[in-house]
This record gives C-alpha cells, structure tokens and sequence, in this order.
C-alpha cells in the first residue's frame, strides 16, 4: 500500500519542472477545456509555477476545484470534520489498536516531540491525516499548493469559480479510510510514512518524465489491490461522478480550467483516460 496515507491528500512533493507534465487540453472540435493535476502543498522553491498552469488559468473563463475552498476554512467545516473523524462518546484510538501497534505509533509519535494521548481521541483517518502533515512539513512543504495559489489568485481578480464536490462530501470520503481493519491501517500508515523519504524521489522522476502510468504504478497500483473499496470509493466513484460535470464543461462555449488532485489523473479509472474514452482529444499543454 504504497503512500496509501497520503492518497486523499495527493501530496506530491515536486520541483518546478515536474509539473511539466501535469496540465494536458481536453477537446473534441472546437469545444476545449483543461485539466490540471494539483498539489496540496508545496515548498517555497516551487514557486513560481511552471508557464503551462498560468497559460491555462489565463485562457479560461472559469476555474473548477475538487471542492469549494473557502468553505474549508469555516468554523462550520471544522465542527464538522471534527465530529465525524474523532471519537465522540468515550471511545478511544487505542481502543481499536493491538498493544504492538500502540507501541510504534507512540515510539513515531515521541521522535517528533509528540504524545499519543494529544491523538487519542482522533480516528484512524484522522490520525493518518494529522502523521501525514507532520511528515510533510518536516520535509519543507509547508506552502499553499496549486489549487489554492488559484483559488486566491480567482478570488482576487475575479474570475468565476465552481467546484466537483462539496466539503461534506470530501470528509465522509475521508471517514471511510480504515474503516474495518483499523489496526491494519495504522500500521501500514506508518510502514508508509518510513518510505517516504525513498518513494518521493521516484515519484519526482515520473512527473519529470511525464509518465504517468509509471506514477500509477508507483503510487497507486498496489493500493488498489489491498484496498479495492477504499480505492473504488476515493478514486474510481469520484472520477466516475466527475465526469457528468466535465461533459457538461466540455459542451459550453466558455473554456474551464479544472483542478483536481495528481492520482485523479492515471490510470484505467482516471479522468484523462475516461475522457479519451469518449471520444475526446488529450494532449499536454507544452
């Protein structure tokens, strides 16, 4: 399960020439768009951003988001992810933890000047999320990632804005990571975060090179198999239900420029391929 904690956040670390290969033109005649795949977080060095996203954003009529972003930064959304991804009648983590697992994840946790009882009313999700961040920004990203450098970018110059999904919707997708096999999760999170170091410069190469079916086998292809409902929920429904959206897009006269996050675009299920699938034209932005 290979970066599985950081699925949802799509957190690719690259440098400036990765993104090369990540903003491709979708069309079929004259009616066109653009798909872009975003970073959550990013390092200082990696601004400012390659010309294919500001060449994108400037020929748009329209910026579309995975979710709306200004919502996310409402006391609303954090009450609400708050009670849905942390315990609320006494339960505890280490209530669904075996005594080995509780031990390594104390033993990360105290390495980083931590202490599980700060987390112990955090679900699986939850915990793998807030291990997640911390290991991200000890690394050094701890800049605004595509989506949002855009967003702001939208909301000051006014450019309209829309989005795929609702805030709601992203945190009972979130929810529904280790559900069943808790125990399991933590601990392939962990074994995750000790690769990190080793599996970030591989993924660097491929967005380098532009491959996208070697990030997919990289980052995804075992994730699919051990977690198939997991990978189906995240990945597959979502592209699925996208596509209903883009279609539309695809069929105004105004050119959308649409960001979603990087492992949304490879793959049989990703939205590069669905789109090819009916009928349209993919090409990278050079």
């Amino acid at each position: 399960m290979r970066l599985a904690v950081l699925l949802f956040l799509f957190s690719l670390i690259a440098q400036t020439t990765c993104f090369a290969a990540s903003v491709f033109k979708v069309f079929k005649g004259e009616d066109y768009l653009y798909v872009g795949g975003t970073l959550h977080l990013l390092s200082e060095s990696d601004y400012p951003l390659p010309t294919q996203y500001s060449q994108a954003y400037e020929q748009s009529d329209l910026v579309v988001f995975e979710t709306d972003l200004a919502a996310l930064d409402s006391p609303e959304f954090l009450q609400h992810m708050l009670s849905a991804l942390t315990y609320q009648k006494g339960e505890r983590l280490t209530d669904a933890l075996s005594q080995t697992t509780i031990t390594s994840l104390t033993a990360h946790l105290e390495k980083r000047g931590l202490t599980l009882q700060q987390f112990n009313h955090f679900k699986p999700a939850m915990m793998s999320m807030t291990l997640s961040m911390v290991e991200l920004q000890r690394m050094g990203l701890t800049s605004e990632g595509v989506d949002k450098h855009f967003h702001h970018k939208a909301s000051l110059e006014g450019k309209p804005i829309a989005w795929l999904e609702t805030p709601e919707q992203q945190i009972a997708f979130i929810a529904q990571m280790g559900q069943g096999d808790p125990d399991a999760f933590m601990q392939y999170t962990l074994k995750d975060l000790a690769q990190l170091p080793e599996l970030l410069p591989e993924l660097k190469s491929s967005w380098s090179s532009g491959d996208l079916d070697k990030m997919y086998n990289e980052s995804l292809a075992d994730f699919a198999k051990q977690y198939p409902n997991v990978f189906d929920t995240l990945i597959t429904q979502r592209n699925n239900a996208w596509m209903r959206d883009l279609n539309h897009y695809l069929a105004s006269p105004e050119v959308e420029f649409v960001l979603v996050g990087a492992l949304h675009l490879p793959g049989n299920v990703g939205v590069l391929n669905q789109l090819r699938e009916q009928g349209y034209e993919v090409e990278k932005v050079k």
